[in-house]
């Protein structure tokens, strides 16, 4: 008979929400055998209900072997998780502030800056957990500058963002350094780097697969984010390597996001490109974050 950890991991096809659940189940692995069944849920909760009525969804659920843990994040992960745990048990694990009342759920595990109760089925988080492990075998040579674009919290401005990567380039020619854009980077970004930095490594987030970039931070030894790439912020952290964070400006100082982003340069978790002119140099992280396995270690602790 089987002893493995029987997990089903709820997906709805947003990249950021299955680095959150595919962090924790890898932490949850670390500890213990599992066995994953990945359970694709629809992207709106007509279809969903739909599903759930002409008996669909009960038929795929129960090909699978019954759950232990019911791991989701996305707010149309939610629902169906629910009907799984009614139909089919498991503990429920919730990865975000939940849509529907919190006893609905076993377990929450939600980031500090999204100011979550204090309970005892809350973890509460520095960041959102995700897929990156911490590496003691950062490169020094190697340098990588990770790349948003438009957000709700900062004004994006490409012509002074390549004016910041222009100076780390001219402050840092013995680096090999990478540029990466992602979704969110204007299309014209790539061109106007080009013309002003001369020769440099462009990675399009269309070329790569989701291990490219846990591979970049766990061998990279500088490693440089736009502040409103929060979750790649937290993923460099947790890597290890020496962390800046570009100067936008900010739309409003008073939110969330931006706070925390601050808090992480006072603590000296982070630099700003403003400190780095000062004193032309990264510093190490004074703690190191794996809020992955902490998360694990908690759930299977209850």
């Amino acid at each position: 008979m089987s002893t493995d950890t029987v997990i089903w991991q709820f997906t709805d096809g947003k990249p950021g929400h299955e680095n959150q659940t595919s962090g924790l189940i890898n932490a949850l692995e670390n500890r213990t055998s599992v066995k994953i069944h990945t359970i694709d849920v629809p992207s709106n909760i007509i279809t969903f209900i739909f599903s759930l009525l002409i008996g669909r969804f009960y038929r795929q659920l129960s090909q699978l072997t019954k759950p232990n843990y019911l791991i989701a994040a996305g707010s149309t992960t939610q629902l169906p998780m629910q009907f799984s745990h009614l139909f089919f048990g498991g503990k429920r694990i919730l990865l975000m502030r939940p849509y529907w009342p919190m006893n609905w759920f076993d377990h929450l595990i939600i980031p500090q800056h999204d100011s979550p109760k204090i309970d005892n089925k809350i973890l509460v988080t520095q960041g959102a957990i995700n897929k990156v492990s911490p590496s003691s075998n950062h490169d020094a040579k190697q340098g990588v500058i990770l790349l948003g674009g438009p957000s709700k919290h900062y004004f994006w401005d490409s012509i002074s963002i390549i004016e910041q990567i222009t100076q780390l380039l001219k402050a840092h020619a013995d680096i090999s350094w990478t540029v990466a854009n992602s979704r969110r980077t204007p299309d014209d970004f790539e061109t106007q780097l080009q013309a002003h930095s001369g020769k440099v490594t462009f990675i399009d987030f269309r070329e790569t697969d989701s291990s490219w970039l846990p591979k970049q931070l766990t061998s990279s030894g500088h490693v440089w984010v736009s502040p409103d790439s929060v979750s790649m912020l937290y993923e460099a952290i947790t890597s290890g390597a020496a962390v800046g964070c570009l100067d936008l400006e900010e739309k409003s100082s008073n939110n969330r996001i931006t706070k925390g982003i601050k808090l992480l340069m006072e603590q000296r978790i982070i630099t700003s490109f403003t400190q780095w002119q000062n004193s032309q140099a990264l510093t190490l992280p004074p703690i190191q974050l794996n809020e992955a396995q902490r998360a694990a270690d908690w759930i299977l602790s209850q």
